[in-house]
């Protein structure tokens, strides 16, 4: 992935992290929904995508985790969003996903 880097760890209790960083955009689309695939082959319990380090997120962006999400809802895997950088957060809220992608999030802030 050109514009971001992406590392990946497994925990103990098998859920896996998958830590972002950088630009979340269209010349890391097809990548990015990649990886959510190949850790879906996995099957893990969970699936923890860390955000703190992101610094844009776009359209495409925001697809690649809604397709993570629903490979992860098709492969019986709990997906949460983690660490939302203020931008990213902002950008989650305006189409309406933070709520579903992120845990124990309200919609009441804005």
């Amino acid at each position: 992935m050109a514009d971001a880097v992406v590392t990946q760890r497994v925990l103990d209790d098998g859920t896996t992290i998958i830590d972002l960083r950088g630009e979340l955009d269209i010349a890391v689309n097809d990548a990015l929904r990649g990886v959510f695939l190949t850790v879906m082959d996995t099957r893990p319990p969970r699936l923890v995508v860390n955000m703190r380090h992101v610094k844009f997120v776009d359209s495409t962006g925001i697809g690649a985790l809604v397709a993570g999400f629903n490979a992860a809802q098709e492969a019986g895997v709990d997906f949460q969003v983690h660490d939302v950088a203020p931008f990213v957060e902002k950008q989650l809220r305006a189409v309406g996903l933070y709520a579903l992608l992120v845990p124990g999030s309200s919609t009441d802030r804005s």
